[in-house]
Order: structure tokens, then C-alpha cells, then sequence
């Protein structure tokens, strides 16, 4: 796809996966809903998920680095939500900044379903970091969530389905799901990704499971649900380390503070390393720096503000591993997905001779 316009086939969908609950999930129960890939008229790719918010279902972007249900308004019905309490801002690495209000409705994904506290945007605007956010771009009307400000581009809704908890709730746990599983769809690939809420035993095998960064894991949003890692430059040598981001609404990779100077290393090889509590290495990725296939574009950033190491890893290591998540137990899991057509490869470094 290269615009985000959803025909009635894609809705139906949306439906039979979402609607029709005459008897909801018990929590724990197992649900899955397609991911799909949507390709923005820039060539950004972004991921969406079908959910159900009252009686109305929407495509909501699935972003893995933000926290709550945030929808803009003229979506929804006007019995799908209620407003029941005060003022909400959110605001986003873009510099897209939501204000509205809480609102409660009945929200499903899959077979779960529960009423929760969700956003009802009332104003798109820029934070005063970011004052020329893609949101500047164009009037509301046609501003989508993910849209890189191209007009009627992006989403009506964004699920923000990290594991911190903010004032407006993270839903997945909210609708009963202990554990979910994100795999993308990937470039090459014509089947969708998938989005399993309480998966088995069975597919909870073979993950190496990390915990996340301690400093984060009390913080609502931001790196809350980053690990330990490293980025490495296979030619040179060079790397930095710390705090280890994977964010499905990010398309490259940025290292903040990593001391690396200011221009971004050439395309070449390079590998993301994962470890554990005990600064032992227990996953890594082969990328290739630039690729669009590999969602390696690179970048360095200094913020003197906060001047830990961190590196927002974006999209790449979802193309390469399924990713558990298990907010119980602060951890992050990793499992290598076979390699796609010119794709990154994971593994994990256990296995390795």
C-alpha cells in the first residue's frame, strides 16, 4: 500500500476479528489480530492493527514506544465513549503533542475486551522543543497519527502498547492480556505480521528474555521498555552502549550521547548487541547501516540535557526477532525469526559455536 485509505474488505476484517464479542474473553484467554504495513507516500513504513472502540472499529497505528489509546476527533460514535475526567497532553519523539481529554469506552483487539480510560484528542499541535513538528504542516482536518504530516496520511487512533502505565492506561494490559507478542510483516514478505495477546507455552519457547533498563522501568513512556545493548561499527571497531530502544513507530536508528561525533557512519555492517542484567550478551542483529530494507537509516544525536547513552533501535530489530513482552516480570523477549529476503539476521548468542 502506498496511502493509508482502508477499503470495506479491510474493515470487514477489523470486524470479524474484533466485533461481534456476545462473549468476551475471559483475561488470560489467547487473541491474535493481523499486523499490516502501511507505506507512506515519503516511503516511511508504519503498522497498524485492527481494534474496536464502542461500536466503531478502527485501523490504529501500533506503536511499541508510547503508552495509552489516543483518537482524534470525528472518529467515534457518540455513544462509543464518554469524557470522565480532565485535561490529557501526550507528546511524541516527532514533537507531535495531543491534548484532549480522558475519556472511558469498551475497547476490544481480538476476542478481549474491557471498558478503559482512553484519549479523545481535541487539539494536534508541536511541542516548544520541536515547534516545526510534521504536525505544523497541515490543518487538523487532515492530519493523521504516523502521518509524517502528509495530508490524509496516517491514522485516526495510535496504540501506544509499551508496558508503562500513564495516566491514560496501557490498553493491552487493561483488556486482560498478562503477556503479548509483536511480529511485523517485513519487507518482501506478503503476509501480515501478527499481534498475539497471552500466547501459549508453547510459543512462549526460545526467547532470550531481558530485563528492562532498572533507571526506566518506574517512568512512564520513553525508554521505560528499553534494555541493555550496544551498536557497533563491524569495520571500525567503534560502538556505544546503554540504554537499548526497539519502537515499532520509529523508522531508523538514532544514538543519543553515544560519543561517536556528529556524522553517521557509511553504509556498511554493523550489529545491535542485547544483555541481559549481568551485562552478558544474549541476542544480536546483523544490519547493514542505510538500508531501507534493514530500517537502518543512522543517525547521531547529542542532547547535553540528558546526557546518558541511549540507542533507539526503531523498527530493525523487529524484522528480525518476534518480540515478547511481559510486563509482570519487567522483561523483554527475543526469539530469531527466519531471515526475510535481504533483511537483517538475529540470533541469539548462546547458540553460537
Amino acid at each position: 500500500m502506498t496511502r493509508p485509505i482502508f477499503a470495506l474488505g479491510l474493515l470487514a476484517l477489523g470486524l470479524a476479528s474484533t466485533g461481534a464479542r456476545a462473549a468476551a474473553a475471559e483475561p488470560g484467554a489467547r487473541s491474535e489480530v493481523p499486523i499490516r504495513e502501511v507505506v507512506l507516500s515519503d516511503g516511511a513504513r508504519r503498522y497498524s492493527v485492527p481494534i474496536q472502540v464502542g461500536a466503531t472499529v478502527i485501523e490504529a497505528g501500533l506503536d511499541s514506544g508510547s503508552s495509552g489509546l489516543r483518537i482524534l476527533p470525528g472518529v467515534l460514535g457518540e455513544a462509543d465513549a464518554k469524557v470522565v475526567g480532565g485535561g490529557d497532553t501526550y507528546s511524541y519523539g516527532s514533537g507531535a503533542e495531543l491534548d484532549g481529554v480522558v475519556g472511558h469506552a469498551e475497547v476490544g483487539v481480538g476476542t478481549l475486551a474491557a471498558p478503559i480510560s482512553v484519549q479523545l484528542i481535541r487539539k494536534v499541535g508541536c511541542t516548544a522543543k520541536v515547534p516545526k513538528c510534521p504536525a505544523s504542516r497541515i490543518p487538523q482536518s487532515q492530519y493523521g497519527v504516523q502521518g509524517d504530516g502528509l495530508p490524509g496520511e496516517g491514522f485516526k487512533a495510535i496504540i501506544g502498547v509499551n508496558m508503562a502505565e500513564a495516566e491514560v492506561v496501557s490498553p493491552l494490559r487493561a483488556i486482560g492480556a498478562e503477556r503479548w507478542i509483536i511480529e511485523l510483516p517485513r519487507p518482501g514478505e506478503t503476509t501480515p505480521g501478527r499481534l498475539i495477546l497471552n500466547p501459549t507455552e508453547a510459543e512462549l519457547t526460545g526467547y532470550a528474555l531481558l530485563p528492562v533498563v532498572a533507571a526506566y522501568r518506574e517512568q512512564k513512556g520513553g525508554l521505560h521498555d528499553a534494555v541493555g545493548g550496544c551498536i557497533l561499527n563491524d569495520t571500525t571497531g567503534r560502538k556505544a552502549c546503554g540504554a537499548l530502544l526497539m519502537d515499532t513507530g520509529a523508522p531508523g536508528i538514532a544514538v543519543v550521547n553515544g560519543g561517536l561525533g556528529g556524522e553517521p557512519w557509511a553504509q556498511g555492517p554493523a550489529t545491535l548487541a542485547f544483555y541481559d542484567g549481568r551485562g552478558r550478551a544474549e541476542a544480536a542483529e546483523k544490519i547493514t547501516t542505510g538500508l531501507k530494507a534493514h530500517a537502518s537509516r543512522l543517525e547521531f544525536k547529542s542532547e547535553p540535557a540528558n546526557p546518558n547513552t541511549a540507542i533507539m533501535s526503531g523498527l530493525t530489530a523487529y524484522f528480525a526477532f518476534s518480540v515478547l513482552y511481559d510486563p509482570e516480570h519487567g522483561l523483554v523477549g527475543l526469539r530469531p525469526r527466519p531471515p526475510a529476503p535481504e533483511g537483517p539476521q538475529g540470533m541469539l548468542v548462546a547458540n553460537q559455536p
